[in-house]
């Protein structure tokens, strides 16, 4: 039996009180101190330069989007989010003087102190230009490195020197100010996406795309799923905010409605024969006589399409919550031939149970489970599991967002049938009459 030398058993030690202390001064996630491993340095800062500013960045304005998301996903956006923070202090507008932080442990709220240009004490105005030329930046570095928008709100504030006071406190109290403005800010915005999307209602002014789902063994186009998107370049672009939005002002029914009209007036132009057309519905949705009862019944019949041409897909949060009255109009409609999809399996609601008593026609795999499989042996484990479930209760399997061949590959060769993603082929655009653009 060897035994370890002193000097060893020593650095092990001091090597693991290293790792525990590290634990709590940095988030592991985001790789970015907390604020109370940089106070020091703050103070070193307000103490040389007798100014010094704060800027508080806030991701987490919309506590749905880690709900529907689930937390895997929302730690991937974080991650992003600090990539593109510390992309800052390489590419400018921070330099050395400049500190980031997270504001604790897991958290979704960031911290800018700022020391500013020169060796000048930094003013109100100036700070204010500082805070917005880091916002267009950060907007850009993050239009870089992430695959879809992420939303963020910040407010400012001076710290002063002030030599009765804790810096501890001084920063507090610019910390609550910076963090009163952020919440203005996002107020405000929120009013103003508010009333455009009761104009995108009113006017009917938003995109239809088709994307296409594909057998991986023929490359055929068994169906299409459809997605909403509002005005390019807008606020209301992105479809997850979107339909968010609509949620928290109670305008999701009539939104839900409109994109339904939508897509099953698009839906008689573009579906060739045999191809059935993959509509996303929420969960409240499901409760809506128009959405998912005799309303929609109608509606579809209205525009020519047999029950067996639509599929629902149901986000696996909603089978996840398995709320009876939701499980009655999934069996009614499955009972007059419509087709019920499961949307987003592994994205972290999973409930195997739940998914077993909705007997799904279909089962898509989320992005997130997809992404770079060919490299992750978890990720084709989790995947083979989910396959042979699928298998086992009659359902179609779907690998969503396929970027790579390679990714194609992978889930084709784990008995996967049916993919959609861009390397498959892109969402097109149907305009106004049914029409379709690239």
């Amino acid at each position: 039996m060897t035994t370890q030398a002193p000097e060893s058993r020593d650095y092990f030690r001091l090597r693991a009180e290293w790792l525990r202390f590290k634990n709590h001064v940095v988030d592991a996630n985001t790789e970015l101190p907390i604020l109370a491993a940089v106070i020091d340095e703050v103070r070193r800062l307000v103490e040389e330069r007798g100014t010094a500013g704060l800027v508080y960045i806030d991701v987490g304005g919309d506590p749905q989007v880690e709900a529907v998301q689930g937390w895997l996903a929302y730690d991937e956006m974080l991650r992003t989010f600090s990539r593109a923070l510390r992309s800052l202090t390489v590419e400018g507008p921070l330099g050395a003087q400049d500190r980031l932080a997270a504001l604790s442990i897991r958290s979704d709220k960031f911290l800018v102190f700022l020391g500013g240009p020169g060796s000048g004490a930094l003013d109100a105005p100036g700070l204010a230009a500082l805070a917005t030329h880091l916002r267009e930046r950060l907007t850009q570095a993050l239009a870089r490195e992430a695959p879809a928008p992420i939303p963020f709100h910040d407010g400012h504030a001076l710290l002063h020197r002030e030599p009765m006071l804790r810096t501890e406190r001084l920063i507090h109290r610019a910390l609550d100010a910076a963090m009163l403005m952020s919440r203005r800010r996002r107020s405000t915005d929120e009013d103003l996406r508010a009333r455009g999307l009761q104009a995108l209602i009113e006017t009917g002014g938003i995109s239809t795309f088709f994307q296409p789902i594909v057998d991986l063994r023929t490359l055929a186009v068994p169906g299409h799923e459809v997605f909403t998107r509002g005005p390019v370049g807008t606020p209301l672009e992105d479809a997850e905010g979107l339909f968010a939005l609509a949620e928290r002002t109670g305008r999701l029914g009539e939104f839900e409605r409109l994109c339904r009209v939508r897509a099953l007036g698009g839906a008689r132009h573009h579906l060739g024969r045999g191809q059935k057309l993959f509509l996303n519905t929420s969960a409240r949705a499901l409760t809506d006589p128009e959405v998912a009862g005799a309303g929609f019944v109608r509606l579809v019949e209205s525009h020519g399409l047999a029950h067996r041409d639509v599929v629902l897909e149901i986000n696996e949060r909603v089978a996840f919550e398995g709320r009876p009255d939701y499980g009655a109009v999934l069996r009614e409609l499955k009972r007059q031939g419509f087709g019920i999809a499961i949307d987003d399996m592994g994205a972290g609601y999973s409930s195997l149970h739940s998914v077993v008593e909705m007997e799904p026609d279909y089962m898509k795999f989320d992005v997130s489970l997809v992404r770079n499989i060919d490299r992750s042996l978890i990720k084709r484990s989790l995947l083979e599991t989910l396959v042979e479930l699928a298998e086992k209760i009659g359902a179609q399997v779907v690998a969503e967002g396929i970027e790579a061949e390679s990714e194609m590959q992978a889930v084709r060769d784990m008995g996967v049938r049916l993919g959609q993603g861009r390397f498959l082929a892109s969402p097109r655009l149907i305009a106004d009459g049914g029409s379709l653009r690239s």
